[in-house]
């Protein structure tokens, strides 16, 4: 490191007699901002290397003194840090929200100045405040500063009483004394002060004869120090006028040891590290301290100043780190704000990475760069391994450290969230189980119906839940899978096949198919799905769970129609046309009775007839208003997690069970009203829906049907893999800082003993399903608790764990044994779920954002940061490729008779992507609005072969690996 030391005592004398607030005004001030290997920025990289540990958060006040008119002076708090500065407003009754300092160049060339001229005692060993001050005073009298008449006044001016915003001085709101408040780790890493309850009841009992401000600014430090982490220290500035001075002068000071002084300094218990003070003779200097001060706090709340100042043994370094400090400042045009604007913190700031000086210009091998951000953004962290089940004894070897935790973890963090996640789980996939159940009763002739989809719910998602590679997929049924279904059945009936035993043959034929992929490591293709694949397939799921719940509303109007005039209801009458046989005379009468109730009439096998048989007046707008309210229920409850009423606790909590809070008020509701609304048909009885064995009998078809099973079976896996595998690697993307790994390769060999299990019991085949697994994932968000005012809350990854899945899908197959339970819930509260979902699941895709771009104009359009290296009109062609691609899928789905090649479709969208888009756009362009993909060959080619080609390829080029 390099040091640069003054030779005697006449060089210290030369610079102090300088002025610390003038000089850098009035003389030429040198800025050192390069990175060559002498400048200062450098020695504050080398130092910052060399202490590599995290450091402890430094909680800063201000203090300026207050003369109160010539009386006794008197210190009184005027600011504060943590992260962010509050400034002390409403006279002395309140903290400003938290905002970024905007900072004076001149009064960063003055704090630099009193840092590199002033007094610095680094390692001061001294534990009382007044002990310190003697100190500092002591220090300025041997540089010839002070004499020993203005010397005594400067010592009894530091001493003065400190006045404390939410105190009263002589007053400690923290426990009944200083001694009992010490900061101590709790359960959750955080901090908090060590008092008994006994005592806490009493000190809020003390409050209550106090102002309510005060009693606001008091509980509001409390809850401040709750968060604190268990390590932090403080910091004090204090700057004010001394009229017997004859120059500015300033101290900087590092205790050795981390002291308690409060309730001195600061305004909370926190041991005190660093101290800095700065007196100027005349009121004249006001602003120009204050400038001094608001950058002295905002360089202590910088984390690379910080590691500098807690570590260096040299003045000068000090003085460094300042100039590092100001080759990292963005200037801002004059005229545009002042040092009194105030900026809020806002997200984007909060993820910038804090970096030493300016950044160093790294210099790749174009092709070598893209390749690495193809491979890392085309998943190509699943390979080939060249081996039989090698990417399987990878997924469980990956899986095996974490599997315990996969269960512990439920219970980890706010376990409100797992438990709300469980319950919102159950409610979205029943009713998506069982309105599949009663479509496929009605398309297979009763071969399986809502019986059979609960089961299959039940077995699949708890087998899955417990074993598989990634259980944040919640299995469940998809429109898709009905189709393929639908043609297995018209396929068996057509041949005079039994159904149920040719559909089990397929399924054997699918696991046998699914087992082959998973030994020969296939699911490396997943490699090749961009985003343009998963937003379309994505698109289409988000907007079918729209569609199907506006046709599930409408069909509520069948039973309960809306009725316009009602005389016409008046004037039709129910009658019961009923043909009863007289046993007697052996003849069949027709009768036409009145005011039979329609309900009677059919189970006597009458006919009910007239608009009075089925009247259920205001059913349908009951309906569409548990609906709506529903959806904007858990829609405003989901978004309040990031809103500023309450406090953040309660503000999770309520946002974690929105969902819940949704259903049940909507219900309440419901009931209050007390309309026949429509809830759901769960069967109450655990039988299948014919009268059959659960074992389905293979021999009853002809052994020739086995092989003719494979042709059929083929086609749907590749819709099963491809339904699969794009709802995984939607879930397993980087976005979501998913930890434990991602499992590809044990998910499919889980899939393919699940579709064995359900062929010979006769249940329906499920995979992840997308809308679903993307809720389990948001449901299960984990994100950091603000230690700081105004810090935003940062995402940190998802709650990775095995328990929500297993115990949402153990009710579902209990669901049949809480009929009564389940029958309490509206039908039209779980489709304003569904519409919820599909919703939620839709806009937070970028092709959403992309098709809002193209009705915005050009100068209200957001600042997308993919949006500014691609020209307008280029990203308007990809989004309509990728949305005529998304109508064709759509096209297709729901075309019945080419309903059959929509599995070939997705690959084939893969295909578009690959081929067609990468001869349309650059590759800056598709790094800037999809994932760079890399080829085929680099995909299929095992792990081994590859890394020999990138060894041999650095040999030739005698390039060293970074």
């Amino acid at each position: 490191m390099t040091k640069r030391h003054f030779n005697n005592n006449n060089q210290i004398n030369a610079i102090d007699r300088g002025d610390l607030l003038l000089d850098p005004v009035t003389i030429n001030q040198v800025i050192n901002l390069g990175n060559h290997a002498e400048s200062p920025v450098e020695n504050v990289r080398r130092l910052v290397l060399l202490h590599p540990e995290d450091d402890p958060l430094i909680f800063t006040e201000m203090m300026t003194l207050d003369h109160n008119g010539g009386d006794k002076p008197m210190w009184k708090q005027s600011g504060r840090w943590i992260k962010y500065e509050q400034d002390v407003e409403g006279a002395f009754t309140r903290f400003s929200k938290p905002f970024v300092t905007m900072l004076h160049m001149q009064g960063l060339m003055q704090a630099k100045n009193c840092l590199k001229k002033g007094v610095v005692l680094l390692d001061v060993a001294e534990i009382a405040f007044e002990d310190i001050a003697r100190a500092v005073v002591k220090e300025w009298g041997q540089r010839g500063l002070v004499n020993s008449v203005v010397a005594d006044i400067v010592l009894q001016t530091i001493l003065s009483p400190k006045h404390h915003l939410g105190t009263i001085p002589g007053e400690n709101y923290f426990g009944k004394s200083a001694g009992h408040v010490r900061l101590v780790p709790d359960e959750n890493g955080g901090a908090k002060y060590a008092e008994n309850e006994d005592e806490e009841e009493s000190d809020d009992q003390d409050l209550l004869h106090h102002p309510q401000p005060l009693r606001d600014v008091i509980k509001g430090n409390r809850r401040i120090m709750k968060k604190l982490p268990a390590n932090t220290e403080g910091a004090a500035i204090l700057t004010g006028c001394v009229s017997c001075l004859d120059r500015a002068i300033s101290a900087f000071v590092r205790l050795r040891v981390a002291q308690k002084l409060y309730p001195i300094l600061p305004d909370l218990p926190v041991p005190v590290r660093f101290i800095f003070l700065l007196l100027s003779p005349s009121e004249n200097y006001h602003n120009e301290r204050m400038s001094i001060a608001r950058t002295i706090g905002s360089l202590i709340a910088d984390e690379i100043f910080r590691k500098v100042a807690l570590h260096t043994q040299e003045q000068h370094t000090l003085a460094d780190a300042a100039d590092e400090f100001i080759s990292q400042i963005v200037a801002v045009p004059p005229g545009k704000c002042s040092a009194d604007t105030r900026w809020e913190p806002r997200e984007t700031e909060s993820k910038q990475t804090r970096s030493v000086g300016m950044l160093y210009a790294t210099y790749h091998d174009d092709d070598e760069e893209q390749g690495d951000q193809a491979e890392n953004n085309g998943h190509g962290s699943i390979v080939r391994t060249g081996r039989l089940f090698g990417g399987l004894v990878q997924d469980i070897k990956a899986k095996a450290p974490w599997y315990l935790s996969d269960y512990t973890d439920f219970f980890a963090g706010r376990m409100s969230q797992s438990v709300a996640a469980t319950i919102f789980l159950f409610f979205a996939n029943i009713t998506s189980i069982i309105t599949f159940g009663a479509v496929m009763e009605r398309t297979l002739h009763h071969q399986m119906a809502s019986m059979e989809a609960i089961v299959s719910g039940g077995v699949s998602g708890v087998i899955f839940g417990a074993f598989s590679g990634q259980p944040l997929n919640i299995l469940s049924a998809t429109g898709p899978t009905l189709v393929f279904e639908k043609i297995l059945f018209d396929f068996s009936v057509g041949n005079g096949w039994e159904f149920l035993p040719f559909r089990c043959w397929v399924g054997i034929w699918i696991a046998f198919f699914l087992i082959v992929l998973t030994a020969t490591d296939m699911s490396a293709l997943v490699g090749l799905i961009s985003r343009f694949t998963e937003e379309a397939f994505a698109t289409l799921i988000s907007i079918v769970f729209i569609i199907q719940a506006f046709q599930k509303l409408l069909e509520i109007s069948h039973d309960a129609p809306i009725v316009a005039d009602p005389r016409e209801v008046y004037e039709s009458p129910c009658f019961c046309h009923l043909n009863e046989t007289n046993p007697l005379h052996n003849v069949t009468v027709s009768l036409r009775l009145k005011d039979m109730a329609a309900e009677e009439c059919e189970a006597r096998g009458g006919e009910a007839v007239g608009l009075q048989c089925h009247f259920k007046p205001d059913v349908y707008m009951l309906s569409v208003l548990l609906t709506f309210g529903t959806f904007a229920l858990a829609w405003g409850l989901n978004n309040f997690r990031h809103s500023r009423f309450f406090g953040s606790t309660f503000r999770n909590a309520l946002s974690d069970f929105g969902v819940v809070i949704a259903i049940v008020v909507m219900t309440m509701f419901s009931l209050t009203v007390g309309l026949d609304v429509p809830s759901l048909h769960v069967p109450q009885q655990f039988r299948p829906t014919l009268d059959r064995p659960w074992i389905v009998d293979i021999s009853s078809v002809p052994l020739v049907v086995a092989f003719i099973a494979c042709l059929p079976a083929a086609f749907y896996t590749i819709l099963i893999v491809m339904d699969q595998q794009i709802t995984a690697v939607i879930i397993n993307r980087k976005d979501n800082m998913l930890r434990k790994g991602e499992g590809y390769h044990l998910d499919l060999l889980c899939i393919a003993v699940l579709v064995l299990i359900c062929s010979f019991l006769g249940l329906p085949f499920y995979v992840a399903a997308t809308v679903l697994s993307v809720m389990h994932v948001n449901s299960l968000r984990v994100y950091s608790e603000s230690s700081a005012p105004g810090e935003i809350p940062r995402f940190l990854g998802v709650n990775e764990q095995r328990l929500t899945a297993i115990f949402a899908h153990s009710l579902i197959g209990l669901s049949v044994f809480l009929t009564r339970v389940i029958k309490l819930v509206p039908l039209p509260v779980l489709i304003g779920i569904f519409l919820y979902m599909g919703v939620v699941s839709l806009l937070g895709q970028q092709f959403v954002q992309r098709i809002a771009l193209l009705f915005t104009s050009v100068k209200h359009q957001p600042d997308y940061s993919w949006l500014r290296s691609v020209r307008m009109r280029r990203v308007h062609l990809f989004t309509i490729i990728q949305l005529l691609s998304i109508g064709a899928l759509f096209l297709i789905k729901h075309t019945k008779t080419i309903s059959m090649i929509f599995p070939l479709m997705l690959v084939f969208m893969v295909m578009i992507r690959m081929f067609i888009l990468e001869r349309i756009f650059t590759r800056s362009e598709m790094a800037s609005l999809d994932d760079l993909l890399p080829t085929f060959k680099q995909v299929v080619m095992p792990k081994s072969a590859r890394q020999q080609q990138r060894e041999m390829k650095e040999l030739i080029e005698h390039k060293p690996q970074i």
